[in-house]
């Protein structure tokens, strides 16, 4: 059995199955066991075999999703609440949506980053290029000539010399730096470090802050369309957001509603909502349809946190095409000046 999580992808595919078979008429124990004839991977057999032979055994969804150790608390907690309210296959749709919104997120942050990543990578290859292979040729030439590079030419050719020299030490610190940026975007605790480091930065501040509150809006939907009243949804939702500083909000938000204040209102005073966002929750809660406007709030944060990625992306590429056009032009014209001084004066 797999010991880490189901990804995003395995966790939208199971609960879109399931939602559409519960749908159907067709009981969780049967859907189950449906899945598990169709499931293309070993894997997936072992793992919703576990959750058959429980099910089937106990008749509880929640230990039988513990047992499958695959899952994440908050969507065991959430199928739990889904069938304790009889609505588990709008919780199983709730949750398909709510990791969608979650990869999508992580989809928008990583191709952000690939490009100007791309471009980084050839922007050192040319750059090493021009200083390893090119730079000696203009040595070489100017040697013939009796008359040696200066500045930064020669600052550069020694550069190029240390690259040659120790080879070995910089290819192992560029395959530890491959290492490390697979682990910032592929693993989930390199994630959760990338995002912090983001949040540090002035640029990616309010880009940071965005995702949190669309995490927020997204899962606070969830708990409440399967039936969790707003304290239990409070605690459920905290775990899902990994800045500390909006935690604290969160928090601050709890403490306000059990003071008597309005949940609206809560949220306002938290600095977690403002200004239409929160006349939308408002709305929301006098219509009993606050899930609705808090999924709602998740995707117009979601388009606005994609807008922002792409605008992000936009401006890093150029700037890194116009870096690179600057620093190759400034080492050929370090070359290039004194020896075209020295062509005229030889003709």
């Amino acid at each position: 059995m797999k010991e880490k999580n189901m990804n995003n992808q395995e966790l939208i595919y199971l609960c879109r199955q399931l939602s559409m078979l519960l749908k159907a008429g067709i009981s969780l124990l049967e859907g189950i066991s449906i899945l598990k004839e169709d499931a293309d991977t070993e894997d997936g057999k072992k793992i919703l075999s576990v959750i058959y032979d429980e099910l089937l055994e106990s008749g509880d969804i929640q230990s039988a999703l513990e047992k499958a150790a695959v899952f994440p608390p908050y969507f065991i907690h959430m199928v739990k609440m889904g069938d304790l309210s009889g609505n588990l296959d709008d919780t199983f749709a709730s949750l398909a949506v709510h990791y969608e919104r979650e990869e999508n997120l992580s989809g928008s942050i990583r191709d952000a980053l690939t490009y100007p990543l791309i471009m980084l990578g050839m922007l050192s290859a040319v750059l090493l290029v021009l200083i390893v292979k090119v730079m000696p040729v203009f040595d070489q030439v100017f040697r013939e000539l009796g008359m040696e590079m200066g500045g930064a030419a020669t600052a550069v050719l020694r550069l190029g010399n240390g690259l040659r020299r120790y080879a070995f030490l910089f290819l192992l610190l560029f395959f530890l730096l491959a290492l490390g940026l697979l682990y910032l975007t592929r693993t989930t605790s390199g994630r959760i470090r990338l995002r912090t480091l983001a949040r540090k930065l002035p640029f990616s501040r309010g880009l940071m802050y965005d995702t949190s509150c669309a995490r927020f809006a997204s899962g606070m939907s969830v708990a409440l369309k399967s039936g969790l009243d707003t304290e239990e949804s409070f605690d459920l939702v905290t775990r899902l957001v990994d800045d500390p500083a909006f935690c604290k909000k969160i928090t601050s938000a709890r403490e306000a509603i059990q003071k008597g204040e309005d949940f609206s209102d809560a949220l306002n005073q938290a600095g977690i909502f403002s200004g239409m966002d929160a006349r939308m929750v408002a709305v929301g809660f006098r219509s009993g349809e606050a899930d609705t406007a808090l999924s709602d709030i998740a995707e117009r944060l979601q388009a606005k946190t994609d807008e922002k990625l792409q605008n992000l992306a936009g401006l890093l590429e150029p700037s890194l095409v116009a870096l690179l056009s600057i620093l190759v032009g400034l080492i050929l014209l370090s070359v290039m000046l004194p020896l075209v001084n020295v062509m005229s004066a030889i003709g």
